[in-house]
């Protein structure tokens, strides 16, 4: 039997609040259970005292991620936002991750050979090479470190920059903007100046590759430009997606999973013997983590069953990614770290349905060379301060630590 959802009979300022914040550091909102048991589509209150359905089990979730009845353009009447600074990156962004249809896969269809599995197999090497000289300088530097400025953010924008075909001297410039779009507490001017100085600099970049072409994602999305295929700023908005999640969402993954591998020596013992592979550790890492906090949100472009429910049209969808990568029917004992995990890949943190993430090909191989070479270069490798002690990023898109300082 299908019912509808009900319109509350009380203010929505009564409904629960959303975003639930994370009160263990390593485990995702404790309401996600508890409503994935008792009202797995459930009506709750944004920042702006607007209602929209969360979705907490992993088989709604994944059936509404692939349905075509939901949208993902943000700039559609009604559609979910997280907070005031969500709204405007957003509805600034053009890219084709916020597109729907056949534009949608038109974009998605250039972009796709630069971040094939083989492709990214053929960086291994190289990546490998690079991780390892990272590793040896750290160590060479007086303890304790920061782990995540001094070594996970350089491997994630050294190899997004030389995909991109970004100069790599400029990193300090796109980290800092990159960090403001993504920072839910950001105000309206600082989002817009921000995404604006990261379009005007990927603009010039990108006529820089126009009359100096190389062999880059840049130059190739020059050519279509030049022939027409993409407008400039079509190019320049998938460009700075491209950027953003090419290097913040995999250093934010290193650094947690860094610092949950410490803080469970029985389970890093398993991957350091080779127990259980380093792959199926990085898929287990992931769904553990999972550190998409915006998780995927979506707008209803027509009635919609779920789960017994029907979601009117028009009404906005929040598919909890991290609560299904938490769902006991999927994942037996979620809270439990297991890197064997048999079903541990069907984790969802790169999102599911054709909007998932495009690099996450990318990511699997930087996370696989990190873990399996960090360890055998710092064996030692420590939490230079205590866990309750250490900042999380509870308020960015991305969930991870602002610092992690660590010794040997």
């Amino acid at each position: 039997m299908t019912s509808s959802i009900p319109a509350p009979d009380f203010p929505a300022s009564e409904l629960p609040k959303y975003p639930m914040r994370r009160r263990c550091p390593f485990q995702v909102p404790a309401e996600y259970e508890e409503l994935r048991n008792t009202n797995p589509v459930a009506q709750v209150r944004l920042w702006d005292n607007r209602s929209a359905s969360l979705l907490t089990r992993y088989e709604d979730i994944r059936a509404v991620l692939r349905s075509p009845a939901i949208s993902s353009d943000p700039k559609r009447p009604n559609f979910p936002f997280l907070s005031e600074a969500e709204r405007v990156g957003k509805t600034q962004d053009g890219s084709f991750q916020r597109m729907d249809g056949a534009e949608h896969s038109r974009h998605r269809r250039l972009i796709i050979p630069f971040f094939t599995v083989r492709r990214m197999e053929n960086l291994r090497p190289m990546v490998r090479e690079l991780v390892r000289q990272l590793l040896e300088e750290l160590v060479t530097k007086p303890s304790p470190v920061d782990f995540f400025h001094e070594f996970a953010l350089v491997v994630s924008s050294t190899v997004a920059c030389m995909l991109l075909g970004v100069p790599y001297r400029d990193h300090e410039f796109f980290q800092v903007q990159s960090a403001v779009r993504i920072d839910h507490t950001a105000s309206t001017a600082e989002v817009e100046e921000a995404t604006e100085k990261l379009l005007d600099y990927l603009g010039d970049l990108l006529d820089e590759r126009t009359a100096d072409p190389r062999d880059d994602v840049m130059s190739f999305m020059a050519e279509q430009v030049a022939s027409g295929e993409l407008t400039r700023d079509e190019a320049v908005m998938d460009a700075n997606l491209l950027l953003l999640g090419g290097h913040e969402t995999t250093a934010n993954m290193i650094t947690l999973g860094t610092l949950v591998l410490l803080e469970n020596p029985e389970q890093l013992a398993r991957m350091t013997s080779k127990e259980v592979s380093v792959t199926n550790a990085v898929e287990e890492l992931l769904r553990f983590t999972s550190i998409t906090q915006s998780n995927a949100s979506r707008i209803a472009t027509e009635d919609i069953e779920v789960g017994g429910h029907t979601i009117p049209a028009g009404e906005g969808v929040i598919a909890a990614v991290s609560a299904a990568n938490w769902d006991g029917t999927i994942f037996p004992e979620p809270e439990v770290l297991d890197l064997g995990r048999k079903e541990a890949r069907q984790h969802m943190t790169f999102g599911y349905g054709v909007h998932q993430c495009v690099g996450q090909a990318l990511a699997r191989m930087e996370l696989e060379v990190v873990f399996e070479t960090l360890f055998d270069v710092i064996p030692g490798l420590r939490v230079a301060a205590p866990v309750d002690e250490l900042r999380f990023k509870h308020d960015s898109a991305f969930y991870g630590l602002h610092e992690l300082p660590v010794t040997w």
